[in-house]
């Protein structure tokens, strides 16, 4: 299970473990680790659609939001549109992405999301094959933004898995903690960099986590590394250098900070 997933939902609740894989409170006490991953029971997102192909036999509501780019690598733009799901639909699954190939051929995924949050967050390659993928909005808490990838793999349109689940990472922040994902390729591998940092234990200390994921296909990830480390800082409370890599997104032309 991955240890970098996502920093505690902060906005959501307080809690001061360092587990990576859950939703965490926010601390009560002043020695909390950063999580740089949550996927919570309770949350929107950990209720994640299938990988499988999904042909929908329940209506859709009006078109959320769309965009054209080269997902199969075929040259040609294809359209990805996200529409809500109208009718009953499998528990948590509530919106639909609609991929329309060139070619014509359809291919839908359902997915969990947010009602009143634009899904699209921006396209990138996001796993290293060269074709157009979408970034997309799980849901929000208070201060950071729950995202997923959306990729096609030359069958089916998939949301990205790591250990047979849907992922599920974190950016943004507030000024006690930040999550930060990046995506990057190192002389072996595409990689996706999961960031956390808080400074819940002392006031002139950033800790941070990061985890490292490669791409074991299109559409799987693998945990490849964890590592973690301290920002020491000389004025309470101060923010730590470079605030972009802790606590914003950074994939191709999307980056986002706070």
């Amino acid at each position: 299970m991955p240890v970098a997933v996502a920093l505690l939902l902060a906005s959501c609740a307080p809690a001061p473990s360092p587990d990576l894989t859950r939703e965490q409170p926010q601390p009560t006490s002043e020695s909390a680790e950063p999580s740089p991953i949550v996927v919570s029971s309770s949350s929107p997102a950990a209720i994640a659609a299938p990988s499988d192909r999904v042909h929908p036999t329940f209506p859709l509501g009006e078109r959320l939001e769309g965009a054209q780019a080269d997902f199969d690598c075929d040259g040609r733009a294809d359209q990805l549109d996200f529409y809500p799901i109208a009718g009953s639909a499998p528990i948590g699954l509530n919106r639909l992405a609609r991929l329309t190939l060139a070619s014509g051929a359809v291919r839908d995924l359902a997915l969990s999301g947010m009602e009143g949050v634009s899904p699209l967050i921006g396209i990138a390659d996001v796993n290293g094959d060269g074709c157009d993928d979408a970034i997309v909005t799980l849901g929000h808490g208070a201060s950071t933004t729950w995202t997923t990838f959306v990729v096609y793999d030359g069958n089916d349109l998939r949301q990205a898995e790591e250990e047979g689940k849907p992922v599920m990472f974190l950016f943004g922040g507030s000024v006690r903690h930040g999550n930060a994902i990046e995506c990057r390729r190192t002389k072996d591998a595409p990689e996706i960099v999961v960031r956390a940092v808080s400074d819940y234990t002392t006031e002139l200390q950033w800790d941070t986590v990061e985890d490292v994921h490669h791409w074991s296909t299109k559409s799987h990830l693998v945990l490849w590394s964890t590592s973690r480390s301290v920002i020491a800082v000389s004025v309470p409370y101060a923010m730590p250098p470079d605030t972009a890599r802790y606590w914003g997104i950074s994939c191709g032309a999307v980056k986002m900070d706070q």
